[in-house]
């Protein structure tokens, strides 16, 4: 039955991890990148953080030269120019650890040299070139370090500017003013990450959401796999005994109980890649309860599932023709042409109305049509009293080009000279290709 592991299985999935955002956290297993849309607006911005820094440095730093007098220009451009090879550096390196508490000591720096590359009259009031640099710095350093941590680097610059220029302006004014900027920048960095975090839960919840349909649906078809197999195997042998069928002393009927129960115990492994259907419909008509006529190509590669799939309905059919049809012989046709797989399972017996079969009847319906329907096929059952029974199984995809036996000299099909595996006898049948008539069951 389905596991623990069968449902892991089902729903592994492997996530790539987040490149280029510092911080940012690779899971891979089960679990989303639980913090991605967290990392990538924090990635996001820091980078507009940077580039915001790097304008407003640049005006800054047009103003200092438009401002400075002609005693002061040879340090202001040296002054200007510093920073301008820093700025390339902040900007190229601004997720360093190390770069944020640098970029500060230069700022810190920069305000200590204000009474030397600052017009004096500009020193106290909101023309100070220095000023927007501080400002700029402590707006974008909110997004790189955390609470404290910006607490501690605005208090930093703020003091450093007072020192510069004090006692021309009051402390509590421009601080004020600058922390305020500063705690507006903090407050939106704390609202987009708060957002983020909000869309990486909602994304979390969907995706388990996601994963228990997938392991629900998983276990709904295991399940019903399970019961068409039971169905399949020793329901109906049991069904074929109590309702004497069968007088229970044949000799075939305990080899069939003892496959029943091999069946039933075996765990079955979900099978990949592709296998020869024309090799599995051969062991089901070795297996049959019935005779069978069996006609397709030599071989017929298909998906391992669906050609499981297509095999374990062909056997119920077949079980179908034995316990219900009165006849003794069937017909199985494979062929494969125009991108799909048809098999058929057609006899002369008493046959049915289809719409008269009651839902508790799950031969058709369960075992039938509902596991090609798993795989993506149908079953088209055709059949009314007195006239037989036929059951078409279709399977839609890829179908390789077959080569079909060499002509005799009488025009007949040979049958090819390999293996098969299976026993009984081969006869050539004109223009169908090998013809296996297969005696078995009772």
């Amino acid at each position: 039955m389905f596991t623990q592991k069968d449902a892991e299985a089902v729903t592994r999935r492997r996530w790539k991890p987040i490149t280029g955002c510092p911080g940012a956290t690779t899971i891979t297993g089960m679990e989303p990148a639980g913090a991605a849309t967290e990392a990538e607006s924090h990635r996001y911005g820091r980078r507009y953080a940077v580039v915001m820094r790097t304008a407003a440095m640049a005006c800054a730093g047009g103003a200092a030269l438009a401002q400075a007098s002609p005693a002061q220009r040879p340090l202001v451009m040296a002054v200007v120019a510093g920073l301008g090879a820093w700025s390339v550096v902040y900007t190229r390196l601004g997720a360093r650890g190390w770069v944020l508490p640098a970029d500060t000591a230069v700022v810190v720096l920069l305000c200590l040299t204000q009474r030397w590359t600052v017009p004096p009259d500009s020193l106290a009031d909101s023309t100070n070139w220095v000023l927007a640099v501080v400002s700029v710095t402590a707006v974008a350093h909110q997004w790189f370090t955390t609470t404290p941590g910006a607490v501690l680097l605005t208090t930093a610059v703020v003091a450093a500017y007072q020192a510069g220029v004090a006692p021309e302006t009051g402390f509590v004014l421009t601080g004020l003013w600058t922390f305020a900027e500063a705690g507006l920048s903090r407050v939106l960095f704390l609202m987009v990450r708060a957002a983020a975090r909000r869309a990486d839960q909602a994304v979390a919840a969907g995706e388990r959401a996601r994963r228990a349909a997938a392991v629900a649906a998983a276990r709904r078809a295991d399940e019903r796999e399970h019961l068409a197999t039971l169905h399949d195997t020793a329901a109906a042998t049991l069904l074929a005994v109590g309702a004497r069928m069968v007088s229970g002393t044949e000799p075939w009927l305990a080899a069939r109980a003892a496959r029943d129960l091999e069946i039933l115990s075996a765990r079955p492994e979900i099978p990949d890649g592709a296998t020869d259907l024309v090799r599995l419909l051969g062991d089901v008509a070795r297996h049959a309860a019935v005779a069978v006529d069996l006609r397709s190509p030599p071989t017929m590669p298909a998906p391992a599932p669906q050609a499981a799939a297509i095999a374990a309905a062909a056997r119920e059919a077949l079980a179908n023709v034995a316990r219900h049809a009165g006849v003794d012989r069937a017909e199985l046709v494979v062929a494969g042409a125009g991108g799909l797989i048809t098999v058929e399972v057609a006899d002369r017996g008493r046959g049915f109305a289809p719409e008269t079969v009651p839902p508790h009847r799950r031969g058709v319906s369960g075992s039938i049509a509902e596991r090609m329907a798993r795989v993506g096929g149908r079953a088209i059952v055709t059949s009314a009293p007195g006239a037989g029974a036929r059951v078409r199984l279709e399977l839609p995809g890829p179908v390789a080009k077959h080569r079909h036996p060499p002509a005799a000299p009488d025009g007949t099909a040979t049958t090819p000279k390999h293996d098969t595996g299976m026993r009984g006898v081969a006869a050539a049948t004109p223009g169908t290709g090998p013809h296996r008539h297969f005696e078995t069951g009772p």
